[in-house]
């Protein structure tokens, strides 16, 4: 009986020596490149898991991903008005500089002063006149475009004020002109960090004729304000943007909100968006850096099941680095549905 038993695995082990040789070898390139596209995936993989918060699961940081992420799809009744969320964030969050240079244009108006102003205009209208906006010629609304890809530097931008303003400072009488001029670069300086937005804002502001940027800080006020609120009662919301209707209308154009969509709704929801976006201002930060890393992730996981995918384990022979774990995929499934909303 021992031997019969000894024979049939003998037999059996065999059969699988012979059917392993059957199989094929995987080219040494796809190999090479599967295994290297694992060893940067595990580098990334580490590195979100550094970065990951038990923050990012919190209902209400996922409600602000949510309306984000309705935004981002022009999903139901945010369809076309990501842009103007985004011009209407950044134009609260760099209200500071904005009434800076306000306030600089309207208390300082010496000669060279104001042609310093008019190089600034002249230099914004070549940039972003062209194509800064597209006109709706049905409702004659602005509704706002990416710029052409490298019509715009910050670098160009900050050289050329600067030149500028050295030429300009020493034709000033005063010191305190000259400090006035300087901060009020400095302000200039600190809307082209937001990459061609803040500036783009400044621009259209101008080009409305909409000095009082006063508005922004009501707007300021009332996301402050519902910080501490439930910010999924758009009733209240809409409530806020009835009573302040005005202020919402004098900035409808400048952000692009198409004339279909001047609604207490829709600003409503504008408004949603900037307090939630307030509210989870560092969350945010921190989840966007994780997005940045899984952004690569993913093209090197797609690297690795692609090439898994062409080798079936009962067909080739398969090392064993294409039978390991993909490190960080637990990471990248809880937020894959976020990767292309920022």
């Amino acid at each position: 009986m021992l031997k019969k038993i000894v024979s049939f695995l003998n037999q059996d082990i065999s059969t699988l020596t012979q059917n392993n040789s059957q199989k094929e070898d995987i080219s040494e390139n796809s190999i090479n490149i599967h295994n290297q596209a694992l060893s940067e995936a595990k580098i990334l993989a580490s590195i979100a898991k550094t970065i990951d918060n038990p923050n990012f699961q919190q209902s209400d940081f996922k409600f602000y991903l949510q309306i984000k992420s309705l935004f981002a799809r022009n999903k139901e009744s945010y369809q076309g008005l990501e842009t103007s969320a985004e011009l209407l964030r950044l134009a609260v969050k760099a209200q500071g500089n904005f009434l800076k240079i306000e306030q600089t244009e309207l208390r300082y108006r010496s000669t060279k002063q104001q042609e310093y102003y008019e190089f600034v205009l002249n230099f914004l209208g070549e940039k972003f006149g062209d194509d800064d906006n597209n006109n709706d010629l049905e409702n004659n609304q602005i509704v706002a475009k990416k710029r052409q890809e490298n019509k715009y530097s910050p670098e160009e931008f900050k050289q050329q004020i600067r030149t500028k303003l050295e030429e300009i400072k020493p034709t000033i009488k005063t010191e305190q002109g000259r400090e006035a001029l300087e901060d009020y670069t400095e302000s200039l300086e600190g809307l082209a960090e937001e990459k061609d937005i803040g500036l783009k804002l400044l621009y259209l502001f101008k080009k409305f004729n909409l000095t009082d940027f006063s508005v922004l800080r009501v707007i300021s006020d009332m996301v402050t304000y519902l910080q501490d609120k439930n910010m999924q009662n758009m009733k209240a919301m809409q409530d806020l943007v009835v009573k302040n209707e005005d202020v919402f209308i004098k900035l409808g154009r400048i952000i692009g909100v198409p004339k279909t969509k001047e609604t207490p709704d829709t600003y409503a929801r504008l408004l949603q968006y900037l307090a939630l976006s307030k509210k989870h201002e560092q969350t945010r930060e921190q989840f966007i850096k994780l997005i940045q890393v899984l952004k690569p992730w993913q093209g090197f996981y797609r690297t690795i099941t692609d090439i898994r995918e062409q080798y079936s384990a009962n067909q080739y022979n398969l090392p064993e680095e294409f039978t390991q774990e993909i490190p960080g995929l637990s990471i990248y499934e809880n937020y894959q549905q976020y990767i292309n909303i920022f």
